[in-house]
């Protein structure tokens, strides 16, 4: 990826979008679908989560199938923005909504799913044009949840520096099941424990082929622009997402990881280990856990 690139005729990414309004309230004493109050919503109720959104989606179009999907199906060559943002607030919805928000929510992304489907268009490695794929494939499912899952414990542990013990990576994992089975992940396709699910990302990262597709998804979207225009934003996006990307997928997407690139994801994880610990949870925390946590406390 030339360091060059750009493209001023994509949509802005409003900074407003890190600080949505409150969800609603949901139905009084509801649970949910995913188990309140553990690691699962501690580590995604974190807003510095948004900083592994570029890395889960380059990590999800990186699997061949995935990136033929998104090029013919979605308008994400029109704003990558858009993309990021929806996965962001479903991601939420369904972690801290009440049952039918969050089942809402899964019919919502699972109706647009459905019409994901067709054959590939050209040779890849492993993967020869006339390929059938469909959004719906419990094993796509589970890759595209996967990227999820690992990238947010990444960023728990480089950015936040609040890594998980064994004991709470394995509650995490098995807290995930619940979120992977509304959006069409089966039982069986999923990894039973932690650790036979880091043995699962390790054979998939050593299956990734990062496509041309997959390379234009990724120059669109790495060209941050923001609302207002923050100067250096994309620069400190490269770097962040280069951080967290396995070296040799951020190697075949071009995001090398220079001496600048490393220096600036050291700053940025320095600046935010520090900051966290003084910002109060009503900031440095998505509004999804306040409204979920009101909902479940009988004596509010």
């Amino acid at each position: 990826m030339p360091e060059s690139w750009s493209r001023t005729d994509l949509p802005r990414l409003p900074l407003s979008a890190l600080f949505p309004p409150a969800p609603a309230a949901g139905v009084p004493g509801d649970p949910g679908v995913t188990p309140p109050m553990g690691p699962f919503w501690s580590v995604t109720g974190e807003r510095a989560m948004a900083l592994g959104g570029p890395a889960a989606i380059l990590l999800q179009v990186a699997h061949p199938l995935v990136a033929e999907g998104v090029a013919v199906h979605s308008e994400y060559a029109a704003g990558p923005a858009k993309r990021l943002l929806g996965t962001l607030q479903a991601f939420l919805t369904v972690t801290f909504g009440d049952t039918e928000q969050a089942r809402a929510m899964a019919r919502h992304v699972g109706g647009r799913h459905a019409q994901v489907r067709g054959t590939t268009r050209d040779d890849a490695p492993g993967t020869p044009a006339g390929t059938p794929y469909r959004a719906a494939d419990p094993h796509l499912a589970l890759w595209v949840h996967a990227t999820l899952v690992h990238t947010a414990l990444q960023v728990a542990d480089r950015y936040l520096g609040r890594p998980l013990s064994p004991a709470a990576r394995e509650r995490h994992w098995q807290e995930s099941k619940p979120f992977a089975r509304l959006f069409g992940v089966t039982r069986s396709a999923l990894p039973a424990t932690a650790d036979d699910f880091e043995a699962y990302w390790r054979r998939s990262v050593d299956d990734l082929v990062v496509t041309d597709g997959a390379r234009a998804i990724a120059r669109d979207l790495m060209t941050v622009r923001t609302s207002p225009p923050l100067p250096g934003v994309a620069a400190l996006a490269r770097s962040i997402t280069a951080d967290l990307l396995p070296p040799q997928v951020a190697e075949a997407y071009g995001l090398n990881r220079t001496v600048g690139r490393r220096v600036t994801a050291t700053a940025a994880r320095t600046l935010l280990r520090t900051a966290r610990p003084v910002v109060p949870d009503r900031l440095a925390q998505w509004p999804h856990v306040r409204t979920a946590t009101r909902r479940l406390d009988p004596h509010p």
